[in-house]
């Protein structure tokens, strides 16, 4: 039995009985949180197959699982809670997890499957960067941002003549944009056009990578390859999206107030959190790419990252 299974049947709060077919049967504890009434019958299940554990509710409904190969999912995340196992413990089993998959052949089969959909939005009259007019350019140019990547409108609502316009997709369809103001005078800063709880970057993600590098904001992401939450928050269904990648998720929040938000999510999801040494004019991940370069700042996360609660806790103070 491996710490993952260990650890949850260990958990098993209150009485629970087994079947002749191997069910571990108790007071289901995720109903309250999905709007039915606490289960009173025995009706939470906790089965092994091998390596794997799978956790099924037949009062309401909620299932989710492990196996070897897979981190530990945001939906198993939340029954460990419902459970009472401490964040600390639930780290560590994701950080386990993420270790065995690097010594298991590649899964064909998902255990759970989520495959939001975001409506398709056509982009504004767009044309290719290289031919925008020179300050679009050479913006694009200063902050470090992959010009293939990025277009011009010379539409007038919201400005878009003055901005970097940065296409969205899903699945390689364009599902909305945000465009970036080269100066102060454009405002707001950002206009943007897609649904909520879409993740930019998800699409350009290399399959073998071992880590997700996960920024507030999009230009941070864009001169990473990383992805953005496009915000100092992070839903749920947000979360999930990114937990299909199958890696380490690395949280490198802004250096200021606003980024505490992020961090809190981070610890609420399982995620990792870096926190590099920068000069202290260098406030986010494309400050430190126009500072120190793409692959220096990349090390520089990866080296800096932090899994433990307590030294996460510690460290997000130099930020208030």
């Amino acid at each position: 039995m491996n710490n993952v299974q260990s650890t949850t049947i260990s958990s098993i709060p209150g009485k629970s009985k087994t079947s002749s077919k191997g069910w571990v049967s108790f007071n289901a504890v995720c109903c309250t949180y999905n709007g039915e009434s606490q289960d009173k019958r025995m009706r939470g299940g906790i089965i092994t197959d091998g390596d794997a554990i799978s956790y099924h509710c037949f009062n309401c409904g909620f299932k989710t699982g492990w196996k070897p190969g897979r981190n530990i999912s945001l939906k198993y995340r939340r029954l460990l809670q419902w459970m009472g196992v401490d964040s600390n413990s639930i780290q560590m089993l994701n950080i386990e997890a993420l270790r065995i998959k690097d010594t298991v052949d590649i899964i064909d089969e998902e255990i759970e499957e989520f495959n939001p959909e975001f409506d398709p939005r056509d982009l504004p009259k767009n044309v290719p960067i290289d031919q925008a007019p020179r300050d679009i350019q050479e913006y694009a140019i200063k902050r470090c941002l992959p010009l293939n990547k990025c277009v011009w409108s010379d539409q007038k609502p919201g400005r878009l003549y003055r901005r970097v316009l940065i296409p969205f997709t899903w699945k390689g369809k364009e599902i909305g944009f945000t465009a970036r103001g080269i100066d102060d005078e454009t405002k707001p800063k950002y206009f943007t056009n897609h649904d909520p709880n879409y993740v930019y970057g998800i699409d350009d993600q290399y399959s073998d990578a071992r880590y997700c590098i996960v920024t507030e904001g999009i230009l941070d992401a864009l001169c990473i390859n990383g992805i953005s939450t496009l915000g100092n928050a992070c839903s749920e269904t947000q979360a999930q999206i990114i937990d299909t990648l199958n890696r380490e998720v690395i949280l490198v929040p802004d250096q200021d107030k606003a980024g505490q938000s992020l961090i809190n999510d981070a610890l609420e999801f399982g995620w990792s959190v870096s926190f590099p040494e920068w000069e202290d004019d260098v406030k986010d991940v494309n400050d430190a790419v126009v500072r120190y370069g793409k692959l220096f700042t990349i090390k520089n996360i990866i080296d800096a990252k932090e899994t433990s609660t307590l030294k996460i806790n510690l460290k997000r103070k130099k930020y208030v």
